[in-house]
């Protein structure tokens, strides 16, 4: 029995982890597409390219930003595969953590199968072509909106998920 509880308080605690690292990303996503992605478009537009060579480029090295955000992302996918063979293994939650759970996953598929990961990579970077920054110009915000909406939804989904589970009470005597 007690092997049990434990495997389950596990579980719990993995789901609990994929959902407050999925509402994070969700925040982060909205954030970029309210303010820093559109800052990027508005940058290209008024064809300030060097700013990504001369300015951010330097604060991503020296900040270690971009790290930070991918160790976020990192952590998540690999929650969300824990929690997935969890999930299989206990034969509990399978189709949320094959879909909300793994919402990294989804997402990241999207974004390097596009080729948007290398017109982003480029841009920020400063070594972008015209062809890479008309990539970036067209998909950065209907992109990372898209990505917002599915984290949220990947949020919501599970929150929703949680208040729905049933866990019997413990009869103390």
């Amino acid at each position: 029995m007690a092997i049990s509880t434990n495997i389950d308080r596990l579980h719990r605690g993995m789901r609990f982890i994929v959902t407050a690292l999925t509402g994070v990303l969700a925040g982060f996503l909205i954030s970029h597409s309210i303010m820093l992605g559109r800052f990027f478009d508005w940058v290209l537009a008024a064809g300030n390219n060097a700013f990504f060579a001369d300015t951010f480029a330097p604060f991503r090295a020296a900040t270690h930003a971009n790290v930070h955000y991918n160790a976020v992302l990192w952590l998540s996918l690999i929650a969300g595969l824990l929690w997935l063979v969890s999930s299989f293994v206990l034969q509990r939650d399978r189709i949320l953590a094959l879909t909300a759970g793994l919402s990294s996953f989804w997402v990241g598929a999207v974004f390097f199968a596009s080729g948007f990961a290398e017109a982003e990579a480029a841009v920020c970077s400063g070594v972008a072509d015209d062809t890479l920054r008309e990539l970036y110009a067209v998909l950065n915000l209907p992109m990372h909106r898209a990505f917002a909406l599915a984290y949220t939804l990947a949020f919501s989904t599970l929150l929703w998920a949680g208040t729905r589970t049933v866990r019997p009470h413990s009869t103390a005597s």
